[in-house]
């Protein structure tokens, strides 16, 4: 690798004008465009054996400026340590379709911008200093958002959600949508509901239900269900209680003993809500309940948790909670 140290802007033009010697041998260096007219100071690079650039220097505000270029000239990755981003650099680096999407308002200082095959990612902070990251697809579409502890504005989550995500009623139960993520068909939400508990959710592009839960569901899924009944996903207790609850008194979704008959069978095509639920990483099934209007299955969540879920009358799932 080589690096070479230039004391000022000043010492840099010099270099390209070949009017210093010692550096001037070595030939083609020069800054970037996007980095040119900054006034930087106490500039340096090194050249990669790949052939990438990595440039650093501190603007008029003491803000260090690091910046990183393929063989090609293409940004990788620019960033601001201990300051912002100026307004020059941020126009250059990110495209106009991408300056121009509401998510951007959220930013009232600009830390980073990173080029990837995958996406465009920016982060910085807001006005009231919480932490935002976004997220654009190479055609400029916006495909995740996170800020830290903050709402996010209604027309960011019309922009990122198709209105068949937006219109499901797990939707409604969000108090504070906090992140969203948006790709290859699949829709991640998460945030707090109307009690301040973290929740999230995970939606197809139908708008059906793929996972859905509370934080504190998951901790219970992992410290509870120590009665008789047994542990694990089958309940595999002492009376060998499977998910068909099978005990001394029958007592289970079968209700086939002195306490009742069958419960009704659920009014939707159970074996695609199963088909459903196994694409979304469930599995260990037990027998559906009918408990009003709900239907509810005792399963395995992706996470290897114990846990009951609760499908609505036309077999979308709408809750995951701990057993």
């Amino acid at each position: 690798m080589t690096r070479k140290h230039l004391a000022s802007t000043a010492a840099l033009i010099a270099v390209m004008a070949g009017t210093v010697p010692a550096i001037a041998q070595t030939p083609g260096v020069e800054l970037p465009s996007m980095l040119q007219g900054l006034d930087l100071d106490r500039i340096s690079f090194e050249t990669k054996r790949d052939g990438q650039r990595e440039y650093e220097g501190y603007l008029p505000d003491g803000t260090q400026i690091e910046a990183e270029f393929d063989m090609a000239g293409n940004l990788i990755k620019i960033e601001a340590d201990d300051g912002s981003l100026p307004a020059p650099l941020i126009d250059a680096a990110l495209p106009g379709a991408v300056r121009g999407t509401p998510a951007m308002a959220l930013f009232a200082r600009f830390e980073e911008i990173k080029q990837t095959p995958r996406h465009l990612e920016v982060k910085g902070w807001q006005e009231n200093g919480a932490e935002v990251e976004v997220k654009f697809a190479p055609d400029n579409t916006l495909i995740e958002i996170e800020t830290d502890d903050t709402a996010l504005p209604q027309p960011i989550i019309d922009a990122i959600l198709p209105q068949a995500v937006r219109g499901n009623e797990v939707m409604a139960q969000f108090g504070m949508i906090e992140e969203i993520k948006a790709e290859y068909g699949r829709f991640e939400v998460k945030g707090e509901d109307t009690g301040g508990q973290d929740m999230r959710a995970a939606f197809d592009e139908a708008g059906a239900v793929l996972r859905f839960g509370r934080d504190d569901d998951r901790r219970g899924g992992r410290d509870h269900d120590r009665s008789p009944r047994g542990h694990g996903p089958r309940g595999d207790g002492p009376h060998g209680d499977g998910p068909r609850g099978d005990g001394p008194r029958a007592e289970g979704p079968r209700g086939d003993g002195p306490r009742g008959d069958m419960p009704p069978a659920p009014q939707f095509d159970t074996v695609a809500a199963n088909q459903r639920l196994t694409q979304a990483g469930y599995s260990a099934f037990g027998l559906m309940r009918q408990e009003g209007p709900r239907v509810l299955l005792d399963a395995t969540n992706p996470d290897g948790e114990t846990v009951t879920l609760e499908l609505d009358p036309q077999g979308q799932l709408v809750r995951e909670t701990a057993r």
